[in-house]
């Protein structure tokens, strides 16, 4: 049986958790202090707040949008928040989703704004896995997902919208898309992303850089109401493979995730950015269906809800 350690910087309580990067042992106020303490030195250090006083939070009832909507009202209490969920209509997953979004937001006493698929695009996800984009049901969701958050920031009238893209998220986006050569993809990674017209809200992930194990810890040690139930549709989802190979690369080189993103924000974002000023302008254009930023006449997300919604309609008759 392992003797009790005691926690590295207090030097007064046992350890309940060791970080392995740092070869430290953190017992639970220690650690909350610590986990808190970098998120509020990103956004800081990034200006992230300091873009207008109307917050919109994603908050899935997740464990990341949980902390960060809980790290934010704790430390910038001075800004109005609003929390957006997403309510996809997957069955018991959605409803378990909204219950812990809700809990949430009344013990923070944020106001919650629900934006239901079945009620404001006429699909739910469900609807989309008895189509072709079923094969690939992950990606498409994200692409709805992306779509609707922008859509209720926009009509909300948010001044900046903050996600819980920790650091895995990232590490996992950037890999996928370096793999794929869309280096656009990798542009918009970055903390703080500008307004994109239509868009007049800017982009901030006050996560990016804090490891999603210890996000779940967070979580745990405080209590927060999380959802319970995994999504059904999320069981091979390729970010969750891409995320395990870090994980057994982390396990060899526990400093490789602070690397990879230290490469990215230092010499690869740079890089792109460079090669973008001297490339051609970028147009942006608006869909003509949602009214929202575009590279083409229509979104991708709106052809995917359109497409989907025929089908619907069809099955119907």
């Amino acid at each position: 049986m392992e003797m009790p350690v005691k926690c590295s910087r207090c030097r007064a309580s046992y350890s309940e958790i060791y970080i392995p990067y740092m070869r430290q042992y953190l017992c639970i106020d220690c650690f909350n202090k610590f986990f808190e303490s970098r998120i509020v030195k990103t956004v800081e250090k990034y200006r992230m707040l300091s873009r207008g006083d109307y917050i919109g939070v994603g908050l899935s009832g997740g464990k990341d949008s949980t902390a960060l909507l809980t790290v934010l009202k704790k430390y910038f209490p001075d800004k109005r928040y609003i929390a957006i969920h997403l309510h996809h209509g997957i069955y018991d997953y959605s409803e378990d989703s909204l219950r812990a979004a809700r809990e949430l937001a009344e013990s923070l006493d944020v106001e919650l704004h629900v934006f239901r698929y079945s009620d404001e695009i006429g699909i739910t996800i469900p609807d989309v896995k008895k189509t072709k984009y079923g094969r690939k049901i992950c990606a498409t969701c994200g692409t709805i997902r992306r779509w609707a958050l922008s859509k209720a920031a926009r009509e909300l009238g948010v001044d900046i919208l903050a996600t819980g893209h920790n650091l895995d998220d990232t590490l996992e986006i950037m890999l996928n898309a370096f793999i794929a050569g869309d280096y656009e993809s990798i542009r918009r990674l970055r903390p703080v992303l500008p307004p994109s017209p239509p868009n007049n809200y800017w982009k901030v992930k006050p996560l990016i850089n804090t490891p999603e194990y210890e996000v779940l810890l967070y979580v745990m040690f405080n209590g927060l109401p999380v959802k319970r139930i995994d999504c059904p549709f999320a069981e091979d989802a390729r970010s969750l493979r891409r995320k395990e190979i870090l994980r057994l690369w982390e396990e060899r080189e526990p400093m490789i995730k602070f690397q990879l993103f230290g490469s990215f924000m230092k010499k690869l974002i740079p890089l792109l950015d460079r090669v973008e000023e001297e490339g051609e302008p970028v147009e942006y254009r608006v869909c003509r269906v949602c009214g929202g930023p575009s590279s083409g006449e229509v979104c991708s997300a709106c052809r995917r809800i359109e497409y989907v919604k025929r089908l619907v309609i069809e099955r119907r008759r």
